[in-house]
C-alpha cells in the first residue's frame, strides 16, 4: 500500500497550507423560495501540498511516489498535517506534478491530494 512520502524531517508538509472541505448537497426550493441543504455524501478534505527547498533525494522520493501512483491508481495514506490524523483512500487530483528548480540542488514541488470516497 503507498503512503505520501515524508521528509527528512519527519513531515509530509509544509507551510502555508491550504485545505479544503469537499461537501457534495443536494437543494431543494421550496414555492416561497427557501431553500434546504441535504449532504449527498460524506464530507472529503482536499490538500494543497506545496514543498519547497527540497533536496534532490527528497523531490526524487516525491516524483517517484506521483508516477507510481498515477501509474497505479492505488489509493495512499495521507497524515494530515495539522491534525495529525491519517486519511485513507486518498488520491493525487489531477494528471501533472509541478515541480521547479529554485537553486543547486534545491526544488520545489505542488500536489494536491484529495480524500477519496472509501
Amino acid at each position: 500500500m503507498l503512503e505520501f512520502p515524508r521528509l527528512k524531517t519527519g513531515v509530509s508538509a509544509q507551510y502555508p497550507l491550504q485545505r479544503e472541505i469537499l461537501a457534495e448537497t443536494r437543494t431543494f426550493t421550496f414555492l416561497d423560495g427557501k431553500q434546504q441543504r441535504f449532504p449527498v455524501k460524506r464530507l472529503r478534505r482536499r490538500w494543497a501540498v506545496r514543498l519547497g527547498d527540497l533536496a534532490e533525494d527528497e523531490a526524487a522520493a516525491i516524483e517517484t511516489f506521483a508516477f507510481q501512483h498515477r501509474e497505479t491508481g492505488e489509493a495512499f495514506r495521507f497524515l494530515d498535517p495539522v491534525t495529525g490524523r491519517e486519511h485513507f483512500p486518498c488520491y493525487l487530483e489531477g494528471r501533472a506534478q509541478q515541480q521547479t528548480a529554485v537553486g543547486p540542488g534545491r526544488r520545489q514541488s505542488v500536489l494536491i491530494v484529495v480524500e477519496g470516497e472509501g
